[in-house]
């Protein structure tokens, strides 16, 4: 009986071999046939920057896409969109660097090493690939390779940061940049109580002495429910665009004008009423509550946070640099954002409602992270279909039947099932990152690449690996006891087990010098990139010619409240849209003078549509398309 349960340990043992590598080759070549599926998009462009010109034929995309220097991309696609360009290009270099290095160092040293020392049965054409079975004197090759990579990256990535940041001085000189107000303003956070004022901020800035007055100051006003009140003045108009264009639907008057009912549930009771009429007093009196609460802004109680511009964009810059790391008065001194990106609930939080949404967030991120190696027991379990064969009689009929779909699903459903169960937790780290108090979405978007960063290093180097070092060692230890072994044979047999570090020689002392040269370059690139990449660090003649925006020039119009105010107190309100076709049938549906008029709709890009104001001065914008 033990001759049969070796024989079919050797059986199983010598499959999994074979089919590992058909495994792995499906899973290369499946990933291989996606990538190169690749559908050109053409984007609507704004303004005077179209995107370089792409022919009709199948592969008229490429010569833009290798011929388009950086400068033009600078100006057309943004900073942002061209530091991701060149993060695609560092890791292709990387990768295919690496990759060359190993394949013609590290490939021939471990193959010669299998064919020489280990027999024909305990190897395959995967394996005899890797350090797995190579020991002695030749792993001094691997460290040696692991210098070469290491100083490999550290070099790439010193080129790709001098040139970011040579994008960056580029970018700071451009006159898209220079010409932004948001670029010579300062966001204050934490103000104190007794300084949330225009007078208090001014304050704050002149206990500083920096070399820049400001031009004009801003703190933050309570805005309460105004947001919400705007989500459903816009909600209203929706609903009510709805209702016109069926009652107007086929450029005629519906038989039947609308009607809705007010108070009832699931259409029982409450008081019916003519649906126009009742949407169109509804925006009246939401339009009238929201001008009238943006009326009284300034009278509203002040935030923990304003903003200050200062005359020119070198000289916010120097300012911000010069207070870096101080806290006047207690307050965060910092360039402020652009709009648009600033993530304005979570600007007046206290350093105490923070410390406790952190404490809260990492709790439920941790929990969240536990949970997902849930999916990594199961992604191990089918990374190891092949071992499983002895113990499932399905697998082994299916194994013997059909060999080339057995390894195709070996090697493609552990990485589709971590796709899947991947998808989900980015999603929950962003919603969690915002919940921690993040102030913009580009510090979201990087603190969520961070943390799932680390989390992938966690699970899929530590954690992954041990549920199948686990998972291996179980099953032999299974497999000695169907053969009727000793205890003592199973502890002694345990030995190929990793994981483990024996430390009785120094030997391990010649892998610790590449983790130093990465910190040591990491504390350079702080010392000397970053500095030059965050701030405008203006020579003396730029500062001398720099434009200067005068103290009065600013002021007027409250520029900088109309630009850093909460959006609530300066979007524009949703207008109502119907079809061109429809607009003279307004006349008939509204008693009464229709004026005329003209609707900005942000749906349109900014544009100006005609439009007519109906009884109740509410404003329907005529579009040619819905």
């Amino acid at each position: 009986m033990s001759g049969i349960t070796d024989e079919a340990g050797k059986v199983f043992s010598d499959n999994a071999r074979t089919l590992a590598p058909a495994a792995v080759g499906s899973q290369v070549a499946l990933m291989s046939s996606i990538s190169i599926i690749y559908e050109p998009k053409v984007k609507y462009h704004v303004g005077n920057k179209p995107p370089p010109r792409i022919s009709d034929s199948i592969l008229g995309w490429l010569p833009p896409l290798v011929h388009t220097k950086e400068p033009e991309l600078l100006d057309k696609i943004g900073l942002d969109a061209v530091a991701f360009l060149r993060f695609n290009r560092l890791m292709r270099w990387l990768f295919t660097g690496i990759a060359g290095l190993t394949c013609a160092v590290l490939i021939p040293i471990n193959v010669t090493y299998n064919l020489q020392h280990v027999k024909a049965k305990k190897r395959d054409a995967l394996s005899m690939l890797t350090i797995r079975d190579v020991s002695g004197d030749l792993l001094y090759a691997h460290v040696a390779v692991s210098y070469l990579i290491t100083l490999m990256i550290i070099g790439f990535v010193h080129i790709h940061w001098k040139e970011m940041v040579r994008l960056r001085r580029r970018w700071f000189r451009s006159p898209e940049y220079l010409e932004s107000f948001y670029a010579r303003t300062l966001t204050v956070l934490r103000v104190p109580k007794k300084n949330q004022s225009d007078e208090g901020l001014k304050a704050i800035f002149e206990s500083t002495k920096v070399p820049y007055p400001t031009t004009s100051v801003h703190i933050g006003r309570k805005v309460g429910k105004l947001p919400q009140l705007i989500d459903y003045h816009n909600a209203t108009v929706r609903e009510f665009e709805g209702v016109l264009v069926k009652y107007l639907k086929g450029g005629k008057l519906g038989r039947k004008r609308p009607t809705i009912r007010i108070g009832g549930t699931c259409g029982i009771g409450g008081m019916k009423k003519d649906a126009i009429d009742h949407y169109t007093a509804k925006l009246q009196r939401t339009e009238g509550a929201i001008e009238e609460y943006r009326r009284q802004i300034d009278t509203r109680k002040a935030e923990n946070y304003g903003f200050a511009s200062m005359a020119a964009v070198p000289f916010a810059h120097v300012v911000a640099k010069i207070l870096k790391g101080k806290h006047p008065k207690g307050t965060t001194i910092e360039l402020a954002p652009n709009p648009k990106d600033i993530i304005w609930e979570n600007m007046n939080k206290s350093e105490g409602e923070l410390a406790r949404k952190k404490t809260v967030g990492f709790a439920i991120l941790a929990a969240a992270c536990f949970f997902n190696t849930v999916p990594l027991f199961i992604i191990s379990i089918l990374a190891n279909l092949e071992s499983l064969r002895a113990y499932i009689p399905f697998l082994d009929q299916w194994a013997e039947a059909s060999p080339k779909s057995f390894a195709f699903i070996s090697g493609v459903l552990p990485p589709t099932v971590s796709g899947i169960f991947g998808f989900f937790l980015p999603i929950i780290m962003r919603w969690l990152t915002q919940y921690m108090g993040a102030l913009t979405n580009s510090r979201l978007d990087r603190a969520v690449i961070a943390r799932y960063y680390t989390f992938l290093v966690i699970s899929q180097l530590i954690i992954f690996t041990l549920i199948g070092v686990i998972f291996n060692s179980v099953k032999e230890i299974i497999e000695q006891i169907g053969r009727k072994a000793s205890f003592q044979e199973i502890l002694k047999n345990m030995h190929t087990i990793g994981l483990q570090y024996r430390f009785r020689s120094l030997q391990w002392i010649s892998t610790v010098p590449p983790l130093l040269f990465v910190v040591l370059y990491k504390l350079y690139i702080n010392r000397v990139f970053l500095p030059a990449f965050q701030y405008f660090i203006p020579t003396e003649e730029e500062i001398r010619l720099a434009r200067v925006h005068s103290e009065r020039a600013d002021a007027r119009g409250n520029r900088l409240g109309k630009r850093f105010g909460h959006p609530a107190l300066h979007a524009d309100l949703f207008t109502p849209m119907l079809h061109a076709k429809m607009m003279p049938l307004l006349s008939q549906v509204y008693q009464g003078k229709i004026g005329k008029d003209e609707a900005k709709m942000d749906e349109y890009g900014g544009q100006k549509l005609e439009a007519q104001v109906v009884p109740g001065g509410i404003k329907i914008a005529a579009v040619t398309q819905v």
